[in-house]
């Protein structure tokens, strides 16, 4: 019938057992990839991701904060154009941007809903249940 681990020699075995190791390990030391997208609902918290090239620094702004620039900086992810947060968000619905260099502001490009905010953006919005 089939082979066990019984009739292998002791070296297969040994390559067998290590090869599972490693790939276990291999797993658990690369977590699966970010991407830019919808913000996702953690436990506790709200994770904003976006994708911005040749970005220097980037900031989540919205209701949250106060729509202050410096309050919540993302940190970059993986490789230098994609940028993430997880923001503690209370039950609701709010408003974000955000803010990229300190002086551009960026309507989010992933977000459940969009409204304009009277000064000739338009915002995204982001409700937590």
């Amino acid at each position: 019938m089939g082979t066990g681990l019984k009739e292998l020699g002791r070296f297969s075995r040994t390559v067998i057992i290590t090869m599972l190791l490693l790939c276990g390990i291999w797993t658990c030391a690369n977590p699966p990839v970010m991407k830019p997208g919808m913000p996702t609902l953690l436990a506790g918290a709200v994770r904003f991701t976006v994708h911005v090239p040749g970005a220097k620094e980037v900031c989540l702004v919205g209701s949250f904060n106060g729509w202050t620039k410096g309050a919540a900086p993302m940190k970059v992810v993986d490789d230098a154009s994609l940028w993430s947060i997880d923001m503690p968000l209370a039950a609701g619905e709010h408003t974000f941007m955000y803010v990229i260099d300190g002086v551009r502001w960026m309507t989010p490009p992933h977000a459940e809903d969009f409204v304009t905010d009277g000064f000739g953006h338009t915002n995204g919005i982001v409700i937590v249940r």
